[in-house]
């Protein structure tokens, strides 16, 4: 009877220890930070999950959303790839104030299946987040103040001008998205 017991309580322990393991490992996975640079289209992500403000923490982002639905401002069409990835295109597209190309090629879905192109780069690879001077960071004038284009200038101007265009060209969306009006944060960002 004592052998069955100790039996009993070695394959629960060992069971136990199985489990708090599994979820140990499953949690890591979970907790790893969005690569720098991938040729995998994440589905989800989470953008300023390190923002310094006080007051808004993350904004839960749906790259498959965006990149599969007609999310482009008139809501007719799938948005390009370059839309926000600027860097993913030749220089001789880019618009001002954007002056960083790293390809020949306009980035799409098909361009990343050959095993010769190169990864996208994340909006941090380039745009660190502020306080990180361990780079040189391009300067923007906005409402006459001049701001270092670090990671939360860089995605905040991309998705204020979509999310603006599409409120102008679709009035309705005015309840659901947020563009540059300053009551919106909520509609995006979560609380801290």
């Amino acid at each position: 009877m004592k052998r069955l017991l100790i039996s009993i309580i070695v394959v629960l322990s060992a069971c136990a220890l199985g489990v708090i393991g599994h979820a140990a490992r499953a949690s890591f996975a979970l907790s790893q930070d969005i690569p720098k640079e991938s040729k995998e289209q994440p589905k989800k992500v989470k953008l300023a999950a390190d923002s310094l403000d006080d007051k808004w923490g993350e904004v839960a982002f749906d790259h498959e959303t965006h990149t599969l639905k007609n999310y482009t401002p008139d809501g007719k069409s799938v948005g390009a790839c370059v839309e926000c990835h600027h860097t993913d295109q030749p220089k001789a597209n880019l618009k001002p104030p954007l002056v960083t190309s790293e390809r020949n090629v306009v980035l799409t879905a098909e361009v990343l299946k050959d095993a010769a192109a190169g990864p996208v780069k994340m909006c941090r690879a380039c745009h660190l987040q502020a306080g990180d001077d361990s780079k040189p960071l391009p300067m923007i004038t906005k409402d006459s103040k001049q701001l270092k284009l670090d990671n939360e200038v860089a995605y905040h101007t991309n998705c204020f001008a979509c999310h603006d265009a599409a409120i102008k060209a679709r009035p309705e969306l005015a309840t659901k998205i947020s563009g540059s009006d300053p009551k919106g944060c909520v509609k995006c960002h979560v609380a801290k």
